[in-house]
């Protein structure tokens, strides 16, 4: 009968890689490393991506370290220069009138543009700055404001969802919007100016000239250039909107 009986199993856990709590290979492939990479990614998320997001929605100012974390750079945060305007003051024709009277040029003057919500923008006067991140930038050997000349005017654009009227970051993310008819106001030596918008333009960045007159010379006209990057949060083209001194 015993031939007949049934033979019982015994399982033999040592080598068992589920197991044997001792087999340290297997726990750190199972649990370990993907724990760690899970982990990571995690981190990843809320440092580069979540932390950013609300920082770009509710900060005036942002650092260095959070626009260059990777939703800055895809969304055009990350640092930027305006290369390709050459170094300021050292254009073909730097004699302009921004050269001249120097005492009376004041080291900042104050752009608004109602419709896209930017009010007292503060902007360099002569600026030598080519990455505008703390204010708007008139480059240096274009006319002043109010003069006979084109000021030519550039700053910051990311992608329109960030954007900020009060940060210099996002400052021209809409400036796309912006139609003929739509006016401009820019505070000079404490002498309001009020330009109204009359074109748009897009050209390559290799293409512009930030000294070139808007209006032949002898129309004796005031205008000015607003610049930023297109499509907003790339630099793949340059936006240029061009407005008139508004005649009382």
């Amino acid at each position: 009968m015993e031939a007949f009986a049934p033979r019982k199993y015994i399982k033999d856990e040592s080598y068992d890689p589920i197991y044997n709590p001792v087999n340290k290979k297997f726990l750190a492939r199972a649990r370990i490393i993907p724990a760690l990479i899970v982990t990571s990614g995690i981190i990843v998320l809320i440092t580069q991506v979540i932390a950013p997001l609300v920082f770009f929605k509710t900060a005036d100012e942002i650092t260095k370290p959070v626009a260059n974390t990777l939703l800055g750079t895809a969304t055009g945060f990350g640092n930027f220069e305006y290369k390709e305007l050459g170094a300021p003051g050292q254009a073909q024709n730097a004699g302009s009138p921004s050269d001249s009277n120097d005492a009376n040029i004041p080291q900042y003057f104050y752009l608004t543009v109602p419709k896209l919500r930017i009010k007292d923008a503060i902007v360099e006067t002569n600026s030598t700055n080519l990455a505008p991140d703390t204010s708007l930038g008139h480059y240096r050997g274009s006319a002043l404001p109010g003069q006979v000349g084109n000021a030519f005017i550039y700053g910051h654009s990311v992608l329109p969802w960030f954007y900020n009227p009060r940060n210099y970051k996002t400052i021209f993310s809409t400036l796309n919007t912006l139609k003929p008819g739509d006016e401009i106001f820019i505070k000079y030596n404490n002498v309001e100016y009020k330009y109204v918008v009359e074109t748009k333009v897009i050209k390559k960045p290799e293409e512009v000239n930030p000294v070139a007159d808007y209006k032949p010379k002898y129309l004796n006209e005031s205008t000015i250039t607003l610049m930023t990057c297109d499509p907003p949060g790339t630099k793949i083209n340059r936006l240029m909107v061009n407005a008139i001194l508004a005649r009382n």
